[in-house]
């Protein structure tokens, strides 16, 4: 199945020398009936990988823009009424477009539907 998906605008942050980074302007992605703008001072640790994993795969790399979109989806900044289930498939949807290893890809996933409960913000 094709999704329609684009990013709008680059990812620029500055790095807050304590493991986050915070946007310096809006990134912006297009994708399937959502305009996803995470704002301009959003912050953010990219992909949330535990130390013992790091040799394998960093918190940044071709995967950060799928990271920022993603934290921004589970954070209650996010004015979106978009679901967990619906961010997870928009976080592998981006890792894909950004060209993440297929394999990754899937493990980063399956990751975030396992454990990413514990951050998913609670929305009432």
């Amino acid at each position: 199945m094709e999704v329609n998906i684009m990013e709008m605008s680059k990812l620029l942050v500055k790095d807050l020398m304590n493991g986050k980074f915070e946007l310096i302007s809006d990134y912006i992605y297009q994708i399937e009936e959502y305009s996803i703008r995470v704002p301009k001072g959003f912050v953010t640790d990219y992909a949330s990988i535990p130390r013992i994993f790091r040799a394998i795969v960093l918190p940044y790399g071709k995967h950060s823009g799928a990271s920022v979109v993603h934290d921004y989806l589970y954070s209650k900044g996010c004015d979106l009424d978009i679901e967990r289930k619906k961010a997870d498939k928009i976080f592998f949807e981006i890792l894909k477009e950004e060209g993440v290893n297929p394999i990754l890809a899937r493990l980063m996933y399956i990751a975030v539907r396992i454990f990413g409960k514990i951050r998913y913000k609670i929305k009432k």
